[in-house]
């Protein structure tokens, strides 16, 4: 088997999907940055674009597909949280964005762990 590629440590993809969701979901701080200037939408682009830059950087192809996910699915529950905690008619929303990223960061994990 020396032809084979070196794969990853087991659990290492759980890891770093783990690490990316936290990061993703970091945009509980966006509220921060519109205090200091930025503004809804362009903010919410900037933050958007700086994680996809960061992880460009970190990762490469078959790791920066599994890290935009988890971080996507961050980015998702975080808004959900930003959304339930709201004052406005979109908490409903915010819920169901609250459950959805879970249900799927639960699945990854298991499934990056089980199948070879």
């Amino acid at each position: 088997m020396a032809g084979c590629a070196a794969r990853a440590p087991p659990g290492s993809e759980a890891r770093l999907s783990l690490a990316t969701f936290l990061l993703g979901a970091s945009v509980l701080a966006l509220p921060l940055l519109t205090r200091a200037g930025l503004q809804g939408r362009t903010g919410l682009a900037l933050y958007v674009a700086g994680l996809n830059a960061l992880l460009l950087l970190l990762y490469r192809p078959p790791r920066y597909q599994i890290a935009i996910r988890a971080c996507f699915l961050g980015f998702v529950f975080g808004c959900g949280v930003l959304l339930s905690f709201s004052q406005s008619s979109w908490t409903h929303f915010g819920w169901s964005h609250l459950v959805h990223p879970h249900s799927h960061c639960r699945i990854f994990p298991y499934t990056m762990i089980s199948v070879p």
